[in-house]
Formats: structure tokens, C-alpha cells, sequence
């Protein structure tokens, strides 16, 4: 059986300061920002194609084969250009265009290439805690891809809030809150073993009661997601698009205290470098060696 309830749209908004964004959203509800980033230069000029004559020689790590099973590919940025520019055109024709190029995935684009930086200029820092906020790029990560790329039900490795950036094309977030994740059927820390979209009741009973929650993000859109909440993510054409993971106090302590949930201890090494910059205000110079390794790795 594979029938649930309809799925419920999360909270568009065409303005919301960064006030407004802590008190009614930040740690409780997920949001759009439509148009939020529609002013950055990047929403109107970048590509996979652009990206690729920015820094043809640049080597990057891409997903290959489905996004949760690991394994990865090194290639020139250039050549991953046109390997997924010639897959979209033949997808748009309606040929059958094989197996998918890989996913371009968690990849710290901006510490790679510094040119990029400045078309996403002005950059809406004031929605982020000051230890994130004048080095914001460091702390990105990207997400070029192929259309139909799909990103199974998770939720973020180290409980984040996640600010998440659509640059160009759309990608359909279907999504389950944190406080429901034990009706998801997880495995391996985050992975879920339920599609949201067409659950298996017969062999995921408990996400019968799941509430799920829908929104599409469209280029300029921003969109956030309160910490631990479950989404399954879907590019409907060629995207690119970019988060910054990000904690605050509450959160922080909270990342601290998941290990006795199951969290990977690797993790915890992480989310105590991040409490040290957030809680107890160590200097964000002499954190970010340890942190480094976290956005130079794929998930």
C-alpha cells in the first residue's frame, strides 16, 4: 500500500528580515524566501558551462551512481561541463540518454575558486550567527547536477540549520520534521529508508502518521530548514545551488548531545569545534583547520 495524507506546502514569503526569519522560523519551521536572492549575478549568468570557463582545469569529486551509495569520480570541471550539457540536450530531445553524469555534490566551490565569489555579492550575512558571517563562503557547499537527480530522504549529518541557496533551475524538496524522524525507518544515522513520495506501507507502517511537508525552489529563492529535518530532494532539469550548513547556541548543544542518538563520533568532533566558535566564542582562526576536512568532504 502506498497511499498517505496530501502533502502539506511549507510558508512562502517575498519578505522577511533577518528578525522576522529568528523569531518566527529559525529552529521551528522550514521557509522560502522567494526571490531572496534574485539580486546576486550568479542567479542570471551561471551555468555548468560557466563554471566550466571559469576554471576548466579544476578538479572536482562527483557522486556516481545513486547519491546515498558513496562512490565518486574525480573529473575536470570542464569536462563534467559537457558531459552534462550534452545529457540535458538529450533528455530535452526525449533520446534515451543512458546511464546520468555524476552529481556534483557537497563540493566547497567557493574555496576552490575565489573568482566566483563575487557574483553572489551583496550576500544576506544578517541571517547568520556572527561566527559565520565574514568568511560566509568558507562555509558553502555546492550542487551542480544532471536533471532527475534525486537525493533520498536524510536529514543533515551534524543536526545544522541550513540556509540553502537555488542559483539556477529548480529543485522539489519533499520533507518530514525532525520530530517525526522515528516514524522514517532510518538506517546508518540519516539515511531513511521510506520514500516520502510513494511510501511502502506495508514495510514502513510507522510513516503512516508522517506529516509531510512539499515546496518547489525556484532560482533566486532561498530556502531554510530547522535542524534534523528529513528531506528527500529532486532537480527537475540541470541546477545548481548551494547551502550553508549553520549552527546556533541551542542547536550546537543539541549536536553535542546527539551521539547518544547514534551520531557518528566523527561527528561530534565536528560539532565541538563548532560549539567552541559558537558557545564559547574560541576565534573562528583557530577552529576552521579542524572544521576543514567537513566541507572538503562528500556525503
Amino acid at each position: 500500500m502506498t497511499t498517505t495524507a496530501q502533502p502539506v506546502p511549507v510558508d512562502v514569503r517575498t519578505e522577511l528580515s533577518p528578525e522576522e526569519f529568528r523569531a518566527a522560523y529559525m529552529g521551528r519551521r522550514p521557509v522560502v524566501m522567494r526571490g531572496a536572492a534574485a539580486h546576486m549575478p550568479a542567479v542570471s549568468t551561471w551555468s555548468a558551462a560557466h563554471l566550466g570557463k571559469v576554471a576548466p582545469d579544476q578538479q572536482v569529486r562527483v557522486k556516481v551512481g545513486t547519491v546515498s551509495a558513496g562512490r565518486t569520480a574525480l573529473v575536470r570541471l570542464a569536462d563534467y561541463a559537457r558531459e552534462l550539457a550534452a545529457w540535458d540536450a538529450a533528455v530535452a530531445r526525449g533520446d534515451d540518454a543512458g546511464d546520468p553524469p555524476g552529481y556534483l555534490h557537497d563540493v566547497p566551490l567557493l574555496s576552490m575558486v575565489p573568482a566566483l565569489r563575487h557574483d553572489l555579492e551583496p550576500f544576506p550575512c544578517d541571517y547568520f550567527p556572527p561566527f559565520f558571517r565574514d568568511r560566509w563562503w568558507a562555509f558553502t557547499q555546492f550542487f551542480v547536477g544532471p536533471a532527475r537527480a534525486v537525493t533520498p530522504l536524510h536529514f543533515d549529518t551534524l543536526l545544522t540549520h541550513n540556509l540553502f541557496f537555488q542559483i539556477q533551475g529548480s529543485k522539489r524538496f519533499v520533507m518530514v520534521a525532525d520530530a517525526e524522524r522515528d516514524k522514517c525507518h532510518t538506517y546508518n544515522w540519516r539515511w531513511a529508508a521510506v520514500d516520502p513520495e510513494a511510501p511502502d506501507l506495508d514495510r514502513y507502517p510507522l510513516f503512516r502518521d508522517a506529516t509531510v511537508l512539499t515546496c518547489d525552489v525556484e532560482a533566486g529563492d532561498v530556502f531554510y530548514m530547522p535542524p534534523g529535518t528529513l528531506h528527500k530532494v529532486i532537480s527537475p532539469g540541470a541546477s545548481i545551488s548551494f547551502n550553508i550548513d549553520w549552527h546556533d547556541r541551542a542547536s550546537a548543544l543539541r549536536g553535542l548531545a546527539a551521539v547518544r542518538e547514534g551520531m557518528p563520533l566523527k561527528n561530534l568532533r565536528y560539532n565541538l569545534l563548532f560549539a567552541l566558535g559558537v558557545v564559547a566564542g574560541v576565534p573562528r582562526s583557530l577552529l576552521m583547520p579542524g572544521l576543514r576536512s567537513y566541507y572538503s568532504y562528500i556525503s
